[in-house]
């Protein structure tokens, strides 16, 4: 079972954390919202351009490696 670890707040974030997590050895699942035919109304709605999903034994450790990722980007 996949469970929501972050919602991506756009294509280029989440593409950069799936790489990141997949090179620690998780495997990642990324839902994308947005649709052609919505014209971005799902990224409005769902504070996001789509989430990350990983496996419920690997939740933790990729919430970890995330905030690492994150903190260690506040620069760029």
């Amino acid at each position: 079972m996949y469970k929501r670890v972050y919602v991506a707040p756009d294509e280029f974030t989440a593409v950069a954390i799936r790489d990141f997590l997949e090179n620690e050895g998780i495997h990642v699942m990324l839902r994308r919202y947005e649709t052609s035919w919505l014209d971005g109304l799902p990224k409005v709605m769902m504070g996001g351009w789509g989430e990350i999903a990983v496996s419920e034994d690997d939740y933790e450790e990729a919430r970890r490696l995330i905030e690492i990722f994150l903190s260690s980007n506040q620069e760029i």
